[in-house]
């Protein structure tokens, strides 16, 4: 099932449901036509507290849906161009990201290195770099951050341009959620109630300074609307192999970039699991797996401008779209140099300054 949150165009009250064919249909509407009543399909929240009883509920609704179509009033069922999908956990328990795609490690890395060092340490970090990628390509590396939960945008939605960043990326990461937490006779075991999609938006020209310190990411990661979410929450039997999704980015119509799942080297059960020996997870809780290699401009030394439209397509997780800032106020100068085409939203600028190496 896909599972979502969303309200009718010019409406405020939001609905939680499914997506039946090319339709948006809230659970109300279905219970109505089953005369069943359910609190915990009210919501994602409570959803996300009941499992599994609440995925059972659903799945019986969806199936009735799909056999019953033609019942559920018109006035009910609602086409994507009408309503504004939300995000799918709109205030997370917590969130939490890992780096598990070495690849993407070793690409980023290699553009922060031609920027942030030269010569003599670049050709030294280069060599250390390479063989991290080869130890974590086959050993995976738990190392996790938590991530600002309070700052979260969705589908539609238009992201923050930070004043103190001149290269604003996107991070298209596989996101886990987590459901009510089952007991067993040892300790709570976290439940994986779907996926979604998760854009970790990042200011790349700050990261270095964020990382080499002792408190993690902060200004570099946790900004305004810095973490997309959505379209929907897609139970695992939908998903299937999480490990062989194809993603596809699109920037505007000048760049298509392409990667896959299958770059990560730990399954998400196994993530889990793993922070799960660590602390309790709450339900409602957002992991992200790690940027896919080759979809950010930090791989690719290619970066988005203002007023582009990024769309994020995970296969059989959809499409999440986000749209650039047109016009960021206020920029400051950055540490990587001026960046020609953001001249005119810089606060002040001298002609003798620097422009960004490397532009593509």
């Amino acid at each position: 099932m896909k599972l979502l949150t969303f309200r009718i165009i010019h409406r405020e009250e939001v609905h939680f449901g499914t997506v039946i064919g090319n339709y948006a249909v809230p659970f109300a509407a279905l219970q109505d036509l089953n005369g069943t009543e359910w609190p915990f399909l009210s919501a994602m929240d409570s959803y996300l507290r009941s499992l599994p009883d609440s995925e059972r509920a659903a799945r019986e609704l969806y199936q009735s849906g799909l056999e019953q179509f033609s019942r559920i009033g018109p006035e009910s069922v609602y086409r994507f161009e009408h309503i504004q999908i939300l995000p799918p956990v709109a205030k997370p328990a917590s969130l939490l990201d890992f780096g598990l795609s070495p690849r993407h490690l070793l690409n980023s890395g290699q553009t922060l290195l031609s920027r942030e060092f030269r010569w003599p340490l670049k050709p030294l970090l280069r060599l250390l770099l390479a063989r991290a990628y080869r130890r974590e390509r086959y050993q995976a590396a738990f190392r996790y951050y938590k991530g600002n939960h309070q700052e979260i945008s969705g589908d539609g939605d238009t992201l923050a341009w930070p004043p103190y960043t001149s290269f604003l990326d996107i991070e298209p990461e596989l996101g886990i959620v987590i459901g009510h937490t089952g007991i067993d006779s040892s300790r709570s075991k976290p439940l994986i109630a779907g996926y979604l999609i998760f854009n970790d938006v990042s200011a790349r020209d700050v990261q270095y300074d964020d990382f080499r310190s002792l408190c993690g990411p902060g200004i570099s990661k946790d900004f305004h609307r810095s973490n997309g979410l959505g379209p929907f929450l897609v139970t695992p039997d939908e998903v299937g192999d999480p490990l062989s999704l194809a993603v596809t980015v699109r920037i505007g119509s000048r760049w298509i970039w392409e990667g896959s799942t299958s770059e990560y080297t730990a399954h998400p059960q196994e993530v889990i699991d793993y922070i799960g020996s660590v602390f309790t997870l709450p339900p409602g809780t957002v992991v992200g797996m790690g940027t896919i290699p080759y979809c950010c401009g930090l791989d690719r030394n290619q970066w988005i401008r203002p007023g582009d439209r990024v769309s994020i397509t995970f296969d059989k997780l959809g499409t999440l779209t986000q749209h650039v800032p047109s016009e960021p106020s206020g920029l400051l100068p950055s540490r990587w140099g001026i960046r020609e085409e953001l001249i005119p939203f810089y606060q002040q600028h001298d002609s003798t300054t620097d422009t960004g190496r490397d532009e593509t």
